[in-house]
């Protein structure tokens, strides 16, 4: 008989995908995965030999009920021998130990070879646990290194590529031992699987060398693990746990079945052709493994996303073992063996190694080796234990086949329950990235008191100011002697009088008494109006009418209208001489005094001094309007918005004429004539107001906004009420509509941006000065839509989940880009998935995202679209970028558009008049 040639023909198709895949490979990863898919399909292939000679040799010689000591003496010997690593391979690196591993597993194999003349059972045995033992150290050292390159983003993508490797490999080693078991016997197969892996240690050294393989010891040891440790922190973390009992689980329901095929292939094949069985049965199911790597691993994958997808093999293995209980047979057990052989090296190894991607790369590899080893050796003694108490008892073969459906049940359900602890991960370490510390001021002990106190004689005046302050706001205004009053500096004696005068203190007055004649004109304006607060007299105030500086005379002008001593006419006349002067100080004075005594027959002044080009006099005149409390005020106070050193004290003064004020704030906001500068902060007051009327008001105007920026501000004010006031409900309407109308916005102008970078790349003309300020504008609006539409999702949501992907995504750290993209893909909404991910993919590579639709839009008609944008920068910027590059159907588009603006309609009309001047041109060359 000679060895079939049909089956390599039917990989044609995959072969065809896996090209594919390797063609989306990025320059930079080739090494790597070139590196990791010779090694792992020489290993595998060795494997296939070996495991072909194994299974022949050890069911000729021994009966199948015989196996789970096999399967035990495999646990027995790999969990110490994997877990306790010799001192010399820990002064290597990873990649050069994986290489040590291959070598060795090559010379111990020869001697298995070399052994195997001699017979007897104990040598089949200790054959079969080898090559388990072989399978585990190999494999988990394999899949680490690869874990520590990539991130799940690249994972995702390349895992599938290099663990065809994996399926190729073995396809080659059952060809290889179907046509060698036509020819030799099957001991020779041993060696042949030992020449394979010895040349299968070439293929660590093409991977990138890992920084974080060695430790900073200095003598380049890695330290040794302990296992109690990572025990203690695998079982501490809900998703590591679970995890782990996956595996365990996984790995018994694994050995129960392939007992059941074994035990029922035993039975009904002669032990003569054994050898040529197996090989047929395994060369088959590698054919069906790459088919399901190649094809179906990474589209499911990208689908369904890595938890799910780790459900479709047991969901698969229930299925076929509940058919194999109740019929039993050959074939029924080979259809049970064909969906473990199929799936277990392609679609769950793949599953499982994403599982691991998410933890800290720091701990990811001795944590992955612990459960690896632990599960899989574990899990297979469990297995191995459990099928001998059973086989006390029965040898038959329906029982493991419903224990098996039980097993792979339980194995659903975990795998199931599995996809909120995966995105857990992600926002576990998403969290620990973003979250900023909050610091607060401590209370002040006896020894920082003591420290202010004192600095209240330094010579430096600002530091004595500071130390007042610091006082006041730990409420220790007390403790500061009023001795302070005779301080040298005017500046502090001035600080302190407002202080004492707003903490309502009386003792200090018989030394302000000694301060009315005090040389200063400032410190005399602070008595006064200390005094009018505290303790008013009409001498004391007429008296001040008469003092020379101005400031003075107004403090005691409005210490006499607030106590009812000046009144009508002569008022209205004493306040309009002080509001008419050119005298800073006076207007200043006024409106210190009305917010130390205010009064409704001020509203005028103060509305009048709301006009003052000074900040100082602005800035109290706000904290007056704040005591005195008229909705006269918030006009002038909505404009006074657009100064950046007053909005405080702007918002607190609206925040105090609640509640009458929030309708004419709404209606500034949806105002578009006002000035934009006033516009963008109205958002923020409204939110401060924290009731469900401010909640209602933002999003009744959130699709209303067409200015990015201010829509911007609405959201961020709605995240402030939602955190702050999280009983408020926020309209799902609203939020259900622009939604999408944001997606579609943000999807818009990355088609438009790419498209053009498209255009530009096949005519380098196009690539002009104009044409990457436009491109650099439509980057930029694009970035603020998609943070908008990530924020609109986390209202949606009530979560704070988006907007920790979208900062994620932001991230320098490679793998909280990836982990942000991971996280989007298991909690974006589902119709809108595949968009939001084209959309993260383009901020993370925009090289590398979204091949499709907006590389088809043309240069020109992007441009004409752009130049009807209601946006005045990108519709001017494309009207140059036409000037430049524009053909003569560009003309009427240009005439025909009406002008945002003056300076809009120039820029229009001098495109349209380039565009016409170069046809004139281009017509009198051709006539020339």
């Amino acid at each position: 008989m000679t060895a079939p040639r049909k089956p390599t023909l039917a990989a044609d198709v995959p072969v065809t995908q896996l090209v594919a895949g390797v063609a989306k490979v990025r320059p930079e990863e080739r090494r790597d995965v070139m590196g990791a898919f010779l090694t792992l399909m020489g290993f595998m292939c060795g494997h296939a030999l070996l495991e072909t000679a194994r299974d022949a040799l050890f069911l000729s010689a021994l009966p199948a009920r015989q196996l789970p000591w096999a399967y035990l003496g495999i646990a027995v010997v790999a969990l110490p021998l994997t877990l306790s690593r010799p001192a010399f391979l820990r002064r290597l690196s990873s990649r050069h130990e994986l290489s040590a591993w291959l070598v060795f597993s090559a010379a111990v194999t020869l001697g298995f070879w070399l052994a195997l003349p001699l017979g007897g059972s104990g040598l089949l045995y200790a054959l079969y646990a080898w090559s388990g033992v072989l399978a585990t150290i190999v494999v988990v050292r394999f899949w680490t290194v690869l874990g520590q390159l990539l991130t799940v983003t690249q994972a995702k993508r390349l895992f599938a590529v290099i663990g065809s490797g994996s399926v190729l490999g073995a396809i080659v080693g059952s060809a290889t031992a179907r046509v060698l078991a036509e020819l030799l016997p099957a001991r020779h197969l041993v060696v042949a699987a030992a020449a394979v892996f010895l040349i299968a240690s070439m293929g660590p050294r093409l991977l990138t060398p890992l920084t974080t393989a060695v430790s900073a010891r200095p003598d380049g040891v890695r330290p040794t693990v302990d296992l109690a440790q990572l025990g203690r922190q695998i079982w501490a973390r809900p998703y590591l746990r679970h995890v782990a009992v996956l595996i365990l689980v996984s790995t018994v329901t694994f050995t129960v079945v392939d007992f059941v095929f074994k035990l029922t292939v035993s039975r009904y094949v002669p032990a003569a052709e054994l050898d040529e069985m197996f090989s047929s049965v395994y060369l088959t199911l590698n054919l069906l493994s790459l088919g399901v790597q190649v094809v179906l691993v990474s589209w499911l994958v990208r689908k369904v996303g890595v938890s799910i997808a780790v459900a479709v093999v047991p969901a698969l293995l229930v299925m076929a073992a509940l058919g194999f209980a109740v019929g039993g047979g050959l074939v029924l057990a080979l259809v049970l063996k064909g969906v473990d052989g199929s799936l277990r090296h392609s679609l769950y190894r793949t599953g499982t190694e994403l599982l691991f991607v998410p933890v800290a790369i720091e701990s990811r590899g001795r944590i992955k080796a612990v459960i690896d080893v632990l599960g899989q050796r574990g899990g297979q003694a469990i297995a191995s234990l459990a099928i001998l108490v059973v086989l006390s008892a029965t040898t038959r073969a329906a029982v493991f086949g419903v224990a098996a459906c039980l097993l792979a049940g339980l194995w659903l359900v975990l795998a199931w329950r599995l996809q909120g602890r995966y995105l857990d991960v992600f926002r576990e370490t998403l969290s620990d990235e973003i979250t900023a510390a909050k610091i607060e001021f401590p209370a002040l002990d006896l020894a920082s008191l003591e420290t202010l106190l004192s600095t209240l004689n330094d010579v430096d005046d600002r530091r004595v100011i500071a130390a007042l302050d610091l006082l006041a706001a730990q409420g220790k205004l007390k403790v500061v002697p009023a001795l302070i009053l005779y301080h040298p500096s005017p500046a502090v004696v001035i600080h302190a009088l407002e202080l004492f005068a707003d903490a309502d203190r009386t003792e200090f007055l018989p030394i302000a008494e000694r301060l009315r004649d005090h040389p200063d004109p400032g410190v005399r304006e602070a008595v006064l109006r200390a005094e009018s607060v505290l303790r008013p007299d009409r001498a004391v105030l007429e008296r001040g009418r008469t003092d020379p500086a101005p400031e003075v005379q107004a403090a005691a002008v409005a210490g006499l209208i607030a106590g009812g001593w000046l009144t009508g006419a002569e008022a209205e006349q004493a306040v309009r001489a002080i509001l008419d002067s050119d005298h800073r100080g006076a207007q200043l004075a006024l409106a210190k005094a009305v917010r130390h005594r205010p009064d409704g027959a001020f509203e005028p002044a103060l509305v009048a001094l709301a006009g003052v080009a000074d900040l100082a006099v602005l800035r109290e005149t706000v904290r007056a309007m704040r005591e005195v409390k008229s909705p006269r005020f918030v006009p002038v106070l909505i404009g006074l918005l657009a100064e950046r050193s007053l909005r405080d004290d702007v918002r607190h003064t609206l925040l105090a004429l609640r509640p009458s004020v929030l309708p004419r704030l709404g209606e500034a906001l949806s105002d578009r004539g006002l000035a934009h500068a006033i516009r963008r902060h109205i958002p923020a007051v409204i939110s401060a107001y924290g009731s469900q009327q401010a909640a209602d008001l933002l999003l009744t105007n959130l699709p209303l906004v067409t200015d990015g920026m201010i829509r911007f501000k609405i959201l961020r004010a709605l995240e402030r009420l939602r955190s702050d006031h999280p009983h408020l409900e926020l309209s799902g309407a609203v939020l259900s509509k622009t939604v999408p109308q944001t997606l579609a916005v943000a999807t818009e102008f990355m088609h438009w941006r790419r498209a053009l970078e498209t255009g530009a790349a096949g005519e380098p003309s196009r690539k002009t000065a104009w044409h990457d300020l436009l491109v650099d504008l439509l980057r930029d609006k694009q970035r603020h839509a998609v943070e908008r539409l990530f924020r609109l999702l986390d209202l949606q949501t009530r979560s704070d989940d988006f907007l920790r992907i979208y900062q994620g995504l932001h991230s320098s750290r490679r793998e909280s880009q990836a982990g942000s993209r991971e996280l989007l893909e298991g909690l974006a909404p589902t119709g809108m998935r595949e968009t939001l991910l084209a959309l993260a993919d383009d901020l993370l590579d925009p090289a590398a995202a979204l091949d499709g639709e907006d590389d088809r839009l043309a240069y020109t008609d992007v441009l004409l679209e752009l130049l009807e944008s209601s946006a005045e920068s990108l519709s001017a910027v494309a009207a140059h970028q036409l000037a430049e590059t524009g053909d003569t159907q560009s003309v009427d588009r240009l005439a025909d558009l009406t002008p945002l603006s003056a300076a809009h309609g120039e820029v229009l009309a001098n495109a349209k008049a380039t565009i016409e001047e170069r046809a004139i041109r281009q017509g009198e060359k051709r006539r020339a």
